[in-house]
């Protein structure tokens, strides 16, 4: 604690006032008492006549106690403080394995993996709950061996021809999570896209896309008809917009090219609880910016096969010039060799009097038969 305060006058000029008594303690705190002149608090003279009192006339200072605890309880909010990457990061413990970390380790096998993961920063997008399962991650292709060997949360199915009950039922069996089907609004419009939709529903689809062309009339059919969610396509924040949400549309896709985020914060103004879903773009940069802009989840474009196939035989013929054999996880020719009954034992052992019995039975059932057989051909 200071030995001066400051106060201040009639005219609001600065003045030093002198520290009073030493401080005293008193039931558990700790007691100041400050002598102000009463020029400086006019209000705290006692005088009757204030107007006096702030003219400047000496009188007797102001005895002003202060009372400052001795056990102060303050709150600190961490919300914003960069904790150390030891402090945060997952306990260990010691095992006979070595030190492991104490969380489940990831499963994966020797032939199969998901070799197209989504990229890391789509982790920080809240996602939606659609029939109790959360979604972060869209992947946007048609290529069924990408979907299959993908870790994304859902498959976001739209290509540029006329929707195909065959290919979402192609579609549906390659993927091992939920599919979102295009049932047109560009080419395909009408009751085509109604029927469609519903025969997407009755082949398991989690819910129906139309495209940005689609009317809000026809997104109003299409939610009459069906019981999974419709996501509307919108490329701007306008009217149709409004009229595609109050016809039913449960998701709105935001495709706006280079403005997707300012069309994202617009919708999120109007709709802070309706899902957004929008493409990322190319680099954790931009997907980022789309998280910040309000997304919920993120559309990702993987690569496609042909690019990982080339990659691969790019990878194998660097190790061909190397003269570096490619490493095979597992042979499936000597694996096939095995016989996993080889080394089975038996659960229960029979004793040997009961197999001689079963194979007397069996032996005397064949006599039986061969005297039948003789006696027919007598005949």
């Amino acid at each position: 604690m200071s030995d001066e305060i400051e106060t201040t006058s009639g005219a609001d000029a600065p003045q030093k006032a002198p520290a009073g008594p030493a401080a005293t303690e008193t039931g558990g705190t700790v007691s100041d008492v400050w002598e102000i002149p009463c020029t400086s608090v006019p209000e705290a003279c006692g005088e009757a006549d204030t107007e006096a009192c702030a003219d400047g006339s000496d009188h007797a200072p102001v005895t002003v106690p202060a009372e400052v605890p001795e056990d102060i309880m303050a709150t600190i909010d961490f919300s914003e403080v960069d904790l150390d990457p030891a402090l945060t990061s997952a306990p260990h413990a010691v095992t006979p394995m070595g030190v492991l970390p104490m969380e489940p380790s990831p499963i994966e096998g020797h032939l199969r993996k998901a070799a197209i993961r989504v990229p890391y920063e789509i982790e920080e997008v809240g996602g939606f709950t659609l029939f109790g399962r959360r979604i972060q991650s869209m992947i946007y292709s048609t290529d069924v061996a990408v979907i299959r060997n993908s870790n994304a949360d859902a498959v976001f199915a739209v290509y540029p021809f006329t929707a195909q009950p065959a290919i979402t039922q192609a579609l549906l069996t390659a993927a091992e999570c939920p599919v979102f089907v295009g049932v047109g609004g560009g080419t395909t419009t009408g009751k085509r896209s109604v029927q469609l939709a519903a025969v997407s529903e009755m082949q398991g689809a989690a819910g129906v896309i139309v495209n940005s062309p689609a009317s809000p009339e026809m997104v109003e059919q299409i939610v009459a008809m069906v019981d999974i969610p419709v996501i509307a396509t919108v490329v701007r924040c306008d009217a149709t917009a409004h009229a595609k949400v109050r016809a039913g549309a449960k998701i709105l896709n935001v495709a706006a090219g280079k403005d997707t985020p300012e069309v994202l914060r617009q919708l999120r103004e109007h709709y802070p609880n309706i899902p957004l879903i929008a493409p990322g773009g190319k680099t954790p940069e931009s997907i980022r910016e789309t998280i910040a802009a309000g997304a919920n989840a993120i559309i990702w474009t993987p690569p496609s096969a042909q690019m990982l196939q080339a990659d691969m035989m790019l990878r194998y013929r660097k190790q061909a010039d190397a003269g570096e054999a490619p490493v095979v996880s597992i042979d499936p020719v000597s694996a096939g060799e095995v016989n996993p009954l080889d080394n089975v034992r038996p659960d229960v052992a029979f004793p040997d009097e009961v197999i001689e019995r079963v194979a007397a039975t069996a032996e005397r059932a064949q006599k039986r038969r061969r005297l039948l057989f003789a006696r027919g051909r007598k005949r």
